[in-house]
């Protein structure tokens, strides 16, 4: 019976014409959205990416972008730098599952396009703002931001003696 189903499944999931254009890579792509780890959607929603070309070669961005996502305490939680992309998780205000994907693509030896897109308009909106100011600052367009204020802890009163 087990077998029966299996096969049954197996059919089912083959059975598209997508699927026999390009068996092998479907497969692979099946098996990474069934783990979890496909980005097709995230590339499929390109076409509606915040972009901000930089006049820096690919591989200062791609650095500086693991920088800034560093410091922002973001998980990459996949990255392929040949293929230019890396998705992101756990942003500040978002579902701590919700992806963004950040690609780069590269227009010349000293030119690279930044892409941010998600499924989340809102996540969308926070990260690409949040990197490329981030980039910005890593590429001298802007001034570094303050450093932010320390607060120190409050005392209350003197709890010393006084000297005799």
């Amino acid at each position: 019976m087990m077998r029966f189903i299996l096969f049954v499944s197996i059919i089912l999931l083959c059975s598209s014409c997508a699927f026999w254009d390009h068996p092998v890579s479907n497969t692979i792509e099946i098996g990474k959205t069934v783990w979890g780890s496909s980005t097709r959607a995230l590339e499929e929603a390109r076409d509606k990416a915040i972009t901000k070309t930089y006049d820096k070669p690919y591989w200062d961005c791609v650095r500086s972008t693991i920088a800034v996502v560093g410091k922002r305490k973001w998980v990459i939680f996949k990255k392929d730098e040949i293929k230019g992309y890396m998705v992101v998780m756990g942003v500040k205000g978002c579902v701590d599952t919700t992806e963004i994907g950040i690609f780069f693509d590269e227009l010349s030896d000293t030119q690279t396009r930044v892409e941010v897109t998600s499924l989340s308009t809102n996540a969308k909106r926070k990260v690409s703002k949040a990197l490329f100011h981030g980039l910005d600052i890593a590429f001298a367009y802007l001034p570094p931001d303050p450093p932010e204020p320390i607060e120190l802890p409050k005392t209350g009163q003197n709890t010393t003696a006084p000297a005799p």
